[in-house]
């Protein structure tokens, strides 16, 4: 009873405040509260759409509809039929106005929160600033729901404002609920079915989390953040973990991310920290208004700082979320022009020829597939466009066993020296110079275990014994497999053919 109170409370909350916002003839200006609504909406539609991805022949459950930004964008997309659905009556009628000429268009006023649709009924659910009007309850039996009225491999894309409130327009109050990205991570990756008909176990699998980059680019905010995930069906519960859960659950627990930062610096999550980062970007010779890419961004530190010295737009790419999120929870106190992403470069989509330069630090060792990765790398850089990447790389000869059980604990790939630069030149890059770095790196790790002895107290106390005793050893490892020429570290550079 006391869930069914708080969900009324909320679902009465939600129908005052858009009663509030929504005129008897429902505008953009009005649905977005934003001052800017009619620049962001022309520029930001068909980026939504394009991360969305093909629709063609699909069916598609379109919740929170509103007054049809996006409904008529389906159906011009080639979506086979699609059910738009909103609570309030007035958005509806509009969206009917626009659309209702679409004869694959299913106009419906309801509560996504009392919805019973079939399983397995639609291949895409879509929805744009709905989650954000609910609590976190219904947010998760939204999930579960979702999950089962999609076919196996279906889609889930969704769009919310999180951390804090994006539209300018004055409000009396407001019943929001701008999380945290890690929330809906949370909800999601906990989202689960039973199917029996379809061999198990579902559940969703990450393609991507990213911002809008249409906010970023005008109004210098990350807040505006979409996922889209797909539907895996296992013949039991957790056959399959993905390498992001490895990762986020490991070496880039929140934990593991904070002590890294304590240690390189804020921002920081690899060798050097900032001023290491600062001494390799200027190899890349970058010019103003160009793009970067920055593969393995981490906690962005890199992203922001390579934006702010030379002016140009910097998207960042990690698989860990909990790197990402650091990143993400810092923007405001940052002034570059940054976008981040959660997706895994091996398998990633980005369009050809759309960066200047690609950065990568110590990124790579998580990637078997290294071939396949730098030939992404070539078709996303523009001819002549620049590639500097460091890494973890093996001795060309004996590899000792203390290595080897390193290389197998962390679940790394690594190459020789040569065997790198081998395969930069055979993924279309010219200009290749592989140099190694392993003994400024000793230097590097010298240094940060001194650092780190020295805010021994304050590591403690925050982290506790066992961590510093964890961090000062896995330092004193590093440095010794250094030493002994078993754990290189080695820059490349290279140029795309023009």
């Amino acid at each position: 009873m006391a869930d069914a109170a708080v969900t009324e409370q909320e679902r009465d909350a939600q129908r005052k405040y858009w009663l509030e916002h929504t005129p008897d003839k429902p505008t953009v200006e009005t649905m977005m509260l934003d001052s800017k609504a009619a620049d962001i909406d022309r520029l930001e539609r068909p980026e939504v759409m394009a991360l969305l991805g093909s629709v063609k022949g699909k069916r598609i459950l379109e919740l929170g509809a509103g007054i049809g930004r996006f409904t008529g964008e389906l159906v011009r997309a080639g979506a086979a039929h699609v059910t738009a659905l909103d609570f309030m009556e007035a958005s509806i009628e509009e969206n009917k106005r626009l659309n209702g000429h679409n004869p694959n268009v299913d106009f419906r006023v309801g509560d996504v929160t009392e919805l019973r649709l079939p399983d397995a009924s639609y291949d895409v659910v879509f929805t744009n600033w709905l989650l954000m009007y609910l609590g976190d309850k219904e947010v998760q039996a939204l999930a579960n729901s979702m999950l089962r009225w999609i076919t196996p491999g279906g889609v889930i894309f969704f769009r919310e404002s999180c951390f804090r409130q994006s539209g300018d327009k004055p409000r009396k109050g407001n019943p929001t609920h701008y999380r945290n990205p890690r929330e809906y991570f949370r909800m999601f990756d906990a989202a689960a079915a039973e199917e029996p008909n379809n061999g198990g176990h579902a559940r969703l699998e990450l393609c991507f989390c990213k911002c809008v980059d249409t906010y970023v680019r005008l109004k210098r905010n990350q807040n505006q953040i979409c996922w889209r995930w797909v539907k895996v069906v296992e013949p039991t519960v957790g056959a399959s973990p993905s390498f992001r859960h490895f990762l986020d659950a490991q070496q880039y627990s929140e934990a593991g991310v904070a002590q890294y930062e304590a240690i390189y610096g804020d921002g920081y999550i690899s060798c050097g920290g900032a001023a290491v980062t600062r001494d390799l970007a200027a190899k890349l010779e970058l010019q103003a208004g160009q793009r970067v890419l920055d593969v393995g961004c981490g906690t962005g530190g890199s992203a922001y700082d390579i934006s702010e010295t030379y002016g140009v737009h910097v998207h960042g790419l990690d698989l860990s979320v909990n790197c990402l999120l650091a990143a993400l929870e810092r923007a405001s106190t940052r002034s570059g022009d940054v976008t981040f992403e959660v997706a895994d470069v091996a398998t990633h989509s980005l369009p050809e020829a759309s960066f200047d330069a690609v950065h990568c630090r110590d990124a790579l060792l998580h990637v078997s597939d290294k071939a396949g990765v730098l030939a992404r790398f070539a078709s996303w850089l523009r001819p002549g466009g620049r590639l500097l990447i460091t890494d973890y790389c093996t001795p060309s000869t004996h590899i000792t066993s203390a290595m080897a059980q390193y290389v197998a604990g962390r679940k790394y790939s690594l190459l020789s020296a040569e065997q790198y630069g081998q395969a930069v030149a055979a993924a279309g890059f010219e200009e290749v110079e592989v140099k190694d770095l392993t003994d400024e790196f000793a230097r590097h790790l010298q240094r940060e275990l001194e650092g780190l002895h020295e805010q021994k107290d304050s590591f403690t106390a925050r982290f506790g014994a066992e961590a510093f005793k964890a961090a000062s050893d896995n330092w004193v490892s590093k440095l010794a497999r250094a030493y002994a020429g078993q754990q290189r570290w080695v820059l490349i550079t290279a140029r795309k053919q023009l």
